[in-house]
């Protein structure tokens, strides 16, 4: 008989598929996500050394994403994060997996990503050009640190805390050993600039827009 407490995904279809996770709806409640590790990444790449020196192996970067949200709950209390709503950790067939809250379009399924709104878009338009200000904005007066910004972990839509707005989806969290960015806001902020600027230049050479 199957354990009831762990989620049956094996069998599901992911939402997306990243480098290292594969994102799966929450198969009791509709309002969450949840992201697991692929098992052929984990495999492969969390035995080599110097990874499977870390005690939390290939569940490293949930530790992080926890930590952060962790952080920024604990010194902004008040403010609506620019992270998504993380809720916490389960036991899975795929093993454990992260849950947060789901980013929803207008009509309930997962919202958009930036590259998928500024394809659809045909470019910046001014009110996607807004959003992504006010998203650095928000990043900034947070003290968001960032590990990784990329237009695929960018949503747009709504959840219990509001919106539409965009909202950052994965790669938040300290990664260096030596946590330089937790020690620095003013490195930190500048470190949020620079990957933000990078970002916004990567989504004008990897999405291309029809002339059409």
């Amino acid at each position: 008989m199957p354990d009831p407490a762990i989620l049956p995904l094996r069998a599901a279809e992911p939402i997306a598929v990243g480098q290292h996770r594969a994102i799966y709806a929450h198969p009791r409640d509709a309002s969450l996500l949840v992201k697991v590790m692929r098992e052929e990444i984990a495999t492969e790449r969390w035995q080599r050394w110097p990874k499977r020196l870390q005690r939390t192996l290939q569940y490293t970067g949930f530790v992080r994403e926890l930590k952060e949200y962790i952080a920024l709950r604990a010194r902004h209390p008040g403010l609506v994060l620019p992270v998504s709503r993380m809720v916490g950790v389960v036991d899975t067939d795929l093993g454990l997996g992260l849950v947060s809250e789901r980013v929803a379009g207008p009509d309930g399924k997962a919202g958009p990503t930036l590259a998928t709104l500024y394809e659809r878009e045909r470019g910046f338009q001014p009110w996607l050009a807004q959003a992504l200000d006010v998203l650095l904005r928000e990043l900034l007066a947070c003290e968001v640190i960032l590990g990784d910004l990329h237009p695929w972990n960018i949503v747009h839509g709504s959840d219990s805390r509001g919106g539409p707005r965009l909202v950052i989806v994965d790669g938040f969290g300290e990664k260096h050993l030596l946590p330089i960015r937790s020690m620095s806001r003013a490195l930190n902020r500048r470190n949020t600039q620079r990957l933000f600027a990078r970002m916004r230049a990567n989504l004008v050479r990897w999405v291309p827009i029809s002339k059409d």
